[in-house]
C-alpha cells in the first residue's frame, strides 16, 4: 500500500506541474495577442477550469479500495492481464468503467453493464498537457494555403478553389465545404454541415461509434444503414465538442498505439499496412514497425474513402487504399463507377474524393527517409526541462513559427533531418506550394473548359446534331482521370503537394494534359463526324 500511494504522489506532482505550466502557457498566449485570439483563450482557459473540476480523481486510498475489490479477470482474463503488465496496472477498472463492482455481484452481469468511458477527460486528470494540446485550436494560415478558421465559414474552399462548385457540380459539397477547423471540433462542425451526414462518417467523427462499428450499441446495429440522427442522439453530449477521443489511437488496457477504423483493418486485411512499399508491408497493424503503425493511427482518417449513398443508392464504408493513380480502375471494377455522383453538367460519373494524405505521403521522399505523420505534426516539445509529445496536430509551420518566436509549444521537427535553418526551410516549404498551387490553377482552368466542351457536345446530341459517339466517349474518360487527380491530391488532400511533390506535380501534368485533350475531342466531336469517321478509316 505504501508503494501504491507513493507511486500516486508521485503522479500527483506530475500533474499539478503539467497543470501549472498549461495555465502559464495560455497566460502567456494571452498577452501580447489580438481581440479575437485573446478572448479564444479565455475561453480556452475558462473550459479547462471547469472541466478540471471533473477531473479531480479520489484519493489514492479509494482506488486502491476499489481495486482490491475487483474480480474481472474472472470474466476479462486477455484484458486484465494486459492490463497488469502496463503502465496503468496501479488503477482500479473502475476508474474508468463505472458501475464495474455494481455489475460483477449483479445476479445477471449481462443486465447490469458498467460505462465504458471514452471521454477526454477521464485520461486528463493523468495525462493533462496531451489532452490540453489536443484540444487546443489556434485560428489563422500559418503559410499560404488552407489555414484554421475561428468560423468555418469564414474559409470556404472555394475561396482557394472559385471553380470548385463547377468543377463538382450536382454533389453536396456545393452546399458546404469549408477549411478545415481543428481536430477538437471535427464532431461539432459534422454535425452543423448543411450537406448531407451518415452514419458511416462519424468512424472518423466520434471513438465510440468507431469503436463499436459493426456491433450493437446502445440498441441499435452499427452499420452502413444506421440512422445517423439515433446514433448521434447516443453519443454522450460531453464528447459533441470533441468526438474523437484519446482511445482512438491508445488502447486503455495495454497502453499500446491501436487502430479501431474497421474500414481501415479490411483493407489492411486485403492489401497490408502499405502496399506501395514491399519491404515495410506487414499484414497486421501488430506486424508493423514503428513508423507505419504512427502513419496507420492517421489513416484511421486521413484517406481516400467511400462512405454515404452512391449514384446506385448503396450506402458503403470502404477504403480505396490506394495511390490515386490505381483508384479509377479499383472503382470502375470494384463499382462500376456508381460510389459516388453524376456531374450536373456533363452527366457523368465521377470520383469524389476524400482527404488522402496518407496515400498521398506514400513513395514521398520524406516517407522513404523515415519520417511518420507524428514526426511533423506532433514533435516533442520542452516542458519545464522535460519533452513531452505535443498532441496539437496542426501545421508545422505553426511548431516552427513558436520556435523561431521562443513562444511555448515551440519546435522544429525538420531539423530531424534538415541542416538549415528554420527560416530557410520554411520558405522553401512555401516555393514547393506555390509551384503546386500555380500548376493546379490551370488544371482547374482545363477542367472547366472540358466541361463546357463536354455539355455542348452532349447538348448538339439532343438537339440532334451529328456527334461522333467516340470521341465524346475519349473525352469523358479523359475528363474523369484528370477530374480524379486534380480534386484527390490538390483540393481534399490538405498540403498544396507538400506531402510529396514530385507525384504531385508529376499528376498534376498528366491532369492538365488530359482534360486539354478531352476539351478537344468533345470541340472535335461536334459536326465533326463524317470528317473523323474517315479519318479513322470507319
Amino acid at each position: 500500500m505504501a508503494k501504491r500511494c507513493q507511486g500516486n504522489s508521485r503522479q500527483q506532482q506530475r500533474t499539478r506541474l503539467a497543470n501549472f505550466w498549461s495555465l502559464t502557457l495560455l497566460r502567456r498566449e494571452v498577452r501580447g495577442m489580438g481581440r479575437k485570439w485573446l478572448m479564444a483563450s479565455a475561453l480556452m482557459l475558462t473550459v479547462s477550469l471547469v472541466v478540471a473540476a471533473r477531473w479531480q480523481a479520489p484519493s489514492p486510498d479509494d482506488f486502491a479500495a476499489v481495486k482490491a475489490k475487483e474480480d474481472c479477470r474472472d470474466c476479462h482474463r486477455t484484458i486484465v492481464d494486459n492490463y497488469a503488465q502496463s503502465a496503468h496496472a496501479g488503477l482500479a477498472c473502475s476508474q474508468c468503467h463505472a458501475g464495474s463492482l455494481t455489475h460483477q455481484d449483479a445476479d445477471d452481469p449481462a443486465k447490469v453493464l458498467p460505462v465504458v468511458d471514452f471521454r477526454i477527460e477521464s485520461c486528463a486528470g493523468c495525462h493533462r498537457f496531451q489532452a490540453e494540446t489536443y484540444l487546443m485550436d489556434e485560428p489563422g494560415t500559418a503559410g499560404l494555403y488552407g489555414g484554421t478558421p475561428a468560423n468555418p465559414h469564414e474559409h470556404p474552399k472555394t475561396k482557394d478553389f472559385p471553380l470548385y462548385n463547377k468543377i463538382i457540380a450536382g454533389h453536396g459539397f456545393t452546399k458546404d465545404y469549408n477549411e478545415e477547423r481543428g481536430h477538437r471540433y471535427i464532431l461539432r462542425d459534422h454535425m452543423d454541415t448543411k450537406r448531407g451526414k451518415y452514419a458511416t462518417c462519424l468512424n472518423c467523427k466520434s471513438t465510440p461509434v468507431a469503436y463499436y462499428w459493426g456491433r450493437t450499441w446502445k440498441g441499435i446495429k452499427l452499420d452502413e444503414n444506421a440512422s445517423w440522427e439515433e446514433v448521434i442522439a447516443r453519443i454522450p453530449k460531453e464528447m459533441h465538442d470533441y468526438g474523437a477521443s484519446c482511445t482512438h489511437c491508445h488502447d486503455p488496457h495495454s497502453t499500446q498505439l491501436r487502430i479501431i477504423n474497421k474500414a481501415l483493418q479490411a483493407a489492411i486485411a486485403e492489401r497490408g499496412v502499405n502496399p506501395y512499399w514491399a519491404e515495410k508491408n506487414a499484414k497486421s497493424f501488430a506486424e508493423a514497425d514503428r513508423q507505419q503503425k504512427e502513419i496507420l493511427l492517421c489513416a484511421q482518417c486521413h484517406v481516400e474513402y467511400v462512405c454515404g449513398p452512391g449514384v446506385d443508392k448503396k450506402m458503403r464504408f470502404v477504403f480505396g487504399w490506394r495511390k490515386v493513380r490505381d483508384l479509377d480502375a479499383f472503382y470502375r471494377e470494384q463499382f462500376g463507377y456508381q460510389q459516388d455522383w453524376v456531374h450536373a453538367i456533363i452527366g457523368e460519373p465521377l470520383i469524389k474524393s476524400q482527404h488522402p494524405e496518407v496515400e498521398t505521403f506514400w513513395e514521398s521522399k520524406y516517407e522513404r527517409a523515415g519520417a511518420s505523420c507524428v514526426t511533423c505534426h506532433m514533435p516533442k516539445v520542452k516542458v519545464n526541462g522535460r519533452l513531452l509529445t505535443s498532441h496539437w496536430l496542426t501545421s508545422p509551420l505553426k511548431y516552427l513559427d513558436r520556435f523561431v518566436q521562443g513562444k511555448p509549444l515551440g519546435a522544429y521537427p525538420c531539423g530531424e533531418c534538415h541542416s538549415v535553418p528554420p527560416t530557410v526551410l520554411r520558405a522553401q516549404v512555401l516555393r514547393v506550394q506555390k509551384h503546386v498551387d500555380e500548376l493546379q490553377k490551370r488544371v482547374q482552368q482545363a477542367l472547366s473548359d472540358s466541361i463546357d466542351a463536354i455539355a455542348s457536345a452532349k447538348q448538339a446530341q439532343k438537339d440532334g446534331k451529328p456527334v461522333n459517339e467516340q470521341l465524346l466517349r475519349q473525352a469523358v474518360r479523359l475528363h474523369q482521370w484528370a477530374h480524379l487527380r486534380w480534386e484527390n491530391l490538390v483540393v481534399s488532400e490538405n498540403s498544396m503537394g507538400f506531402h510529396n511533390p514530385e507525384e504531385v506535380l508529376k499528376e498534376l501534368g498528366e491532369a492538365l494534359d488530359h482534360a486539354r485533350q478531352a476539351q478537344l475531342l468533345a470541340l472535335r466531336a461536334v459536326g465533326s463526324l463524317t470528317q473523323t469517321a474517315s479519318r479513322d478509316g470507319h
